[in-house]
C-alpha cells in the first residue's frame, strides 16, 4: 500500500461566455470591426457585456446632435461610478434617454443635425 496520496486533478470548466469573452479579447480591430459593425441606437447606452467589442455607437440626443462614440473607451471612463451603482450591479447595463453623461462627452464625435421644415 502506498502511504502518499495522489494529488487531486481538478478541471476547471469555462462558461460559454467566459469562453466567448476570452476569443473576443485575442481579436485584433479590424476583425471587431468586422464581427461588430457600427450600430444605430435611440439612446446613450453602455453594457458590461459589450466590453471589448470596440463597438462604436451613434445615436441622436435631443439637441438634434448627432453622437458617435467608442463603446469601450466611454466605458473605461465611467465603470468606477457605475460599479458603484445599484442598477449597473444588477442588470450591467446603464442608459440614459436625453444625452450623453458629461465626464464621457469629450470622447465623442458630435455632428449638429439641420432642422428640416416641414
Amino acid at each position: 500500500m502506498n502511504k502518499f496520496k495522489k494529488p487531486e486533478v481538478v478541471e476547471v470548466v469555462k462558461s460559454s461566455k467566459e469562453l466567448i469573452a476570452e476569443a473576443i479579447s485575442k481579436l485584433s480591430p479590424e476583425d471587431l470591426a468586422l464581427i461588430y459593425p457600427p450600430i444605430t441606437r435611440a439612446n446613450f447606452v453602455v453594457r458590461k457585456s459589450w466590453l471589448g467589442r470596440n463597438q462604436v455607437i451613434t445615436f441622436v440626443n435631443n439637441k438634434n446632435q448627432k453622437i458617435t462614440y467608442n463603446h469601450d473607451e466611454v466605458l473605461k471612463v465611467m465603470l468606477p461610478k457605475l460599479n458603484l451603482m445599484p442598477c449597473w450591479i444588477k442588470r450591467e447595463y446603464w442608459s440614459q434617454s436625453t444625452d450623453m453623461p458629461a465626464n464621457v462627452r469629450h470622447l465623442a464625435k458630435v455632428e449638429v443635425l439641420e432642422v428640416s421644415a416641414e
